[in-house]
């Protein structure tokens, strides 16, 4: 039996569309010990999967996590962090067998480096590690393990017949994904005019003063993560900029509508069915962070007006009979 541990990955949206890794992982090493570390991010996220043995909490402190890994001599690392410091505590840690990509100059740290895909949707590209080494991968389907508590502190929300819909306007990150406040502004007006409730929900520094009624609910920065499964799973619709939560709500198999740049959708677009992504290839196309950090007029997301995302909203409820 050998000892395996799996560092990261360590946000959100990551961390969801790396699931099929650690049961596909798990198939192939069946009667390995498996270990999990993540940062405490998304510790609620890692602590119920059924892959592992065991969940680690990555802390900001390296010298204890590279005494905790040396302590439970592990065998290999599969890296699904990218970051350098993580191959560098795994390689101070003792851990004799390295494995992951070479980015953010740390090749030199690892025993095995993967051959770097670009292009590809997430998924496929922390999976290729796995096929890099010539192990099976049968599914590629994200999985989000949720605590089912009995008890949901936001049931109000959901207390008559009214259709809920969440919409997340912006990101941690602040950069040019957000979308403006009076396309916001507009949705929510016209969305509470033909009866529906809106949720605002998501961790950002862009917050939105959004006038309230009865039917408006502004949680941005009041949630916990696991809040926020629990109000998710029970929407009609949530739309969303490109976040982690939007992984969750299309995997959970919620009526999903993404407001992405163009070009982050080839390898973020959220899994599953009811999904649908409206994206702009506007003259600045395709973006990148170098773009997003230097962006002036957000022309890509004002493009995205509310009307269409309205109209989308309604045929997509029509069709699944959320209506």
């Amino acid at each position: 039996m050998r000892k395996i541990l799996v560092r990261g990955p360590d946000t959100v949206g990551s961390f969801v569309l790396a699931t099929p890794f650690f049961r596909e992982l798990r198939k192939n090493c069946y009667n390995d010990y498996i270990v999990l570390s993540v940062k405490e991010l998304v510790f609620d996220l890692a602590k119920n999967c059924p892959y592992v043995d065991k969940v680690l909490v990555y802390t900001k402190n390296r010298l204890n996590n590279i005494k905790l890994f040396r302590k439970e001599k592990f065998d290999r690392v599969f890296l699904l962090s990218g970051s350098f410091e993580s191959a560098l505590v795994c390689f101070l840690a003792g851990i004799k067998n390295r494995i992951g990509y070479p980015h953010d100059h740390r090749g030199f740290l690892l025993t095995y480096k993967v051959k770097e895909l670009y292009k590809k949707h997430y998924i496929d590209y922390i999976l290729y590690i796995l096929e890099s080494l010539g192990y099976i991968v049968e599914d590629r389907t994200p999985e989000v393990y949720i605590d089912n508590l009995s008890v949901n502190k936001y049931d109000y929300i959901f207390c008559d017949e009214k259709p809920v819909v969440g919409i997340t306007y912006a990101s941690v990150a602040d950069d040019a994904r957000f979308w403006p406040k009076e396309y916001v502004e507009e949705l929510i007006d016209s969305l509470i005019k033909k009866n529906f409730k809106v949720v605002l929900l998501g961790k950002t520094n862009r917050v939105y003063k959004i006038n309230g009624t009865k039917d408006v609910f502004d949680l941005v920065n009041k949630t916990s993560l696991l809040d926020f499964i629990n109000i998710v799973k029970n929407l009609s619709c949530f739309v969303s900029v490109a976040t982690g939560g939007i992984h969750i709500s299309s995997v959970l198999g919620v009526n999903t509508i993404g407001l992405y740049i163009p070009g982050d959708e080839v390898g973020w677009y959220p899994f599953g069915k009811n999904v649908l992504v409206i994206t702009k290839n506007v003259s600045c196309a395709p973006c990148n962070p170098h773009k997003m950090k230097y962006c002036k007029n957000n022309i890509c997301m004002k493009s995205i007006k509310p009307k269409e995302v309205e109209d989308n909203l309604l045929n997509f409820l029509t069709k699944s009979c959320k209506l």
